[in-house]
């Protein structure tokens, strides 16, 4: 027998969804015993879709050869035409996105973090903010009247400060200074400026 137009769009509707739907046809198996509903009901509906097109095209291969209308319409009543349509064209719709649904076998599925507060990120000072603590000179220390290079250094350090500590201290207080006292630390005047070798400001 000869097909109709109809016919013939009903079986390439039924080859189009054949052809998208059975590469996914395991994927889909395997959705249906996965965790999402979601997943597992599209997956459903295209291998029910699947097996419903490949009936068509079985069918048609039969009427064919058999050049029979009575057994075309006996093998594919109307009902059952017009569900295929409906099914091939939703089939060719939803597959790409069902087929980006459904994970690999043994893959785990991406988390979505849309909606949960994350931790603060710590925010890094600027270099400029880092370069200009850098460059920061400390406050010149004034000798004043009575001062000795001793006592200076030991106003640096905490009250409880051994000998030895204070001596090391006036060594670096000397050598940092001096351009401004010369060779000898013990001559130092009333008025003189002196630097820190610290970098902390002292009275």
């Amino acid at each position: 027998m000869r097909l109709s137009g109809w016919g013939w769009a009903m079986t390439a509707l039924a080859a189009g969804s054949v052809y998208v739907l059975a590469p996914e046809a395991a994927s889909s198996a395997d959705a249906l015993a996965g965790p999402s509903f979601a997943a597992a009901l599209l997956a459903l509906g295209s291998l029910v879709q699947l097996a419903l097109s490949g009936w068509v095209l079985g069918a048609v291969l039969l009427t064919l050869a058999a050049r029979s209308s009575r057994l075309a319409r006996a093998v594919m009543p109307a009902a059952m035409r017009r569900a295929l349509f409906v099914g091939a064209v939703g089939a060719m719709t939803l597959a790409p996105a069902h087929a980006e649904e459904i994970a690999a076998p043994g893959s785990r599925a991406p988390h979505s973090v849309n909606g949960l507060r994350l931790p603060d990120r710590p925010t890094a000072a600027a270099p400029s903010d880092v370069t200009s603590r850098a460059r920061v000179t400390p406050r010149p220390v004034l000798v004043r009247p009575g001062d000795t290079l001793w006592a200076i250094a030991s106003r640096s350090l905490p009250p409880d400060a051994s000998p030895a500590v204070v001596a090391h201290a006036v060594e670096r207080w000397h050598a940092a200074n001096r351009t401004a006292i010369g060779s000898d630390p013990d001559l130092i005047f009333p008025g003189q400026h002196l630097t820190s070798p610290t970098g902390k400001d002292h009275p």
